[in-house]
């Protein structure tokens, strides 16, 4: 399929989801970040403002804060640049690029300081090999050629995952993918998992 047809039928999939059902799976969600070692050993959340019926990331930047981590969220410099901003609450953000939330605080990250530094991806689809089809800006792909050090996991819903993607050369795929049933990682599927079977960090949650 070709990819904004794919990108058309995901969103109004996902425009399909209550509000109950987003902030019910965005909490899922989140309880299955706090666990990734990714996160927990992350000096640096780059966070994404959610926006229209992507993954809920409000209580996430809140919680992430509270707990001493830094967070910072994206600007678009340009038509094809974006830039993150650290942040100390969701009152430093204004309206900006597609309506979406932005920084309006001065201070950059530098992701090449030294320091741990996790981003949390937004997209509209993904496959089992954590490739992942974002808006078509490619914004968050330039941004991690520039940057590979930093650790990518994507937050996206399971009705979002689909047959496998043909990435271009200049996408960027997620390490991991959470979703509110499962984690897939693209590491363990290099490694030649068992066909068939699940990594136990892969099963059901909550009893589902």
């Amino acid at each position: 399929m070709e990819k904004n047809e794919l990108r058309r039928q995901k969103r109004k999939l996902r425009k399909s989801l209550s509000v109950f059902r987003i902030l019910n799976y965005s909490n899922r969600i989140y309880e299955a970040l706090l666990q990734e070692p990714a996160y927990r050993q992350a000096d640096v959340i780059l966070a994404y403002m959610s926006f229209s019926s992507e993954v809920d990331t409000r209580f996430l930047i809140d919680s992430a804060l509270k707990s001493g981590k830094q967070v910072a969220i994206p600007k678009c410099e340009d038509k094809e640049t974006i830039r993150f901003y650290y942040i100390k609450n969701k009152e430093q953000t204004a309206p900006g690029t597609y309506g979406i939330m932005e920084p309006t605080t001065e201070e950059p990250v530098d992701p090449e300081d030294g320091r741990n530094y996790l981003c949390l991806l937004p997209g509209v689809a993904f496959d089992e090999n954590c490739n992942r089809l974002g808006y078509g800006g490619g914004y968050y792909d330039r941004f991690l050629k520039q940057h590979p050090r930093v650790g990518r996991i994507m937050l996206a819903y399971e009705l979002e995952k689909t047959e496998e993607l043909l990435p271009d050369e200049t996408d960027v795929p997620a390490q991991v993918v959470l979703t509110e049933v499962r984690r897939y990682s693209r590491e363990e599927n290099e490694n030649h998992a068992e066909e068939g079977e699940l990594a136990p960090s892969q099963t059901l949650r909550n009893g589902e």
